[in-house]
């Protein structure tokens, strides 16, 4: 690119456009930045692929025969571990004994679950990392478990369309048709 811009340079100054090098440089300006931003987040985009977990036990919206024995997680580069938590579908949270250890510093977690789960439709894995670059990610996966269990996606679907059938009352700032 830049030996492009020197040699019409030098065939401008042979014959007058009326176009001076500041000027090109003034034009160019804009898109030396647009390919520089691309660039910087195109490279944030990737950083969040290596962070994100590689494989989990169990895996994202898994539906298992029997209540897992332990919670897994595998990254593409080793990260230090700083949340790792359990919740019920209702946000109950479940003590899984995670305690944050700034000296471990891996690539694969391994935690053991507790006995016994309390009764939901399916459980969320929450969990944040950092790398040795300080970049932070954090992200969650959800399973079930058990005879009639179903992929949890489909519950929060079914949750979220059954918010959108209620009914809404027929007054004030519901009102609908001008029933006031």
């Amino acid at each position: 690119m830049l030996l492009l811009m020197k040699n019409n340079m030098s065939q401008t100054q042979s014959r007058p456009t009326g176009k001076s090098n500041q000027q090109r440089v003034i034009l160019l300006a804009p898109l030396i930045i647009v390919l520089l931003t691309w660039s910087q987040f195109s490279m944030a985009q990737h950083s969040h692929g290596v962070l994100s977990p590689s494989v989990t036990f169990p895996q994202d919206d898994s539906v298992l025969t029997e209540e897992p024995k332990m919670l897994t997680m595998s990254f593409r580069v080793d990260v230090r571990l700083l949340k790792l938590t359990l919740y019920t579908d209702n946000g109950e949270w479940i003590n899984i004994d995670f305690s944050y250890d700034p000296s471990r510093v891996n690539h694969n977690f391994v935690f053991p679950m507790p006995s016994e789960f309390p009764e939901a439709s399916y459980f969320i894995a929450r969990w944040s990392v950092v790398d040795e670059r300080q970049r932070f990610l954090n992200g969650e996966f959800t399973f079930s478990f058990g005879p009639g269990a179903i992929p949890p996606s489909e519950t929060i679907e079914a949750s979220y369309r059954s918010i959108e059938e209620e009914n809404l009352p027929s007054t004030g700032a519901y009102a609908q048709g001008g029933n006031r």
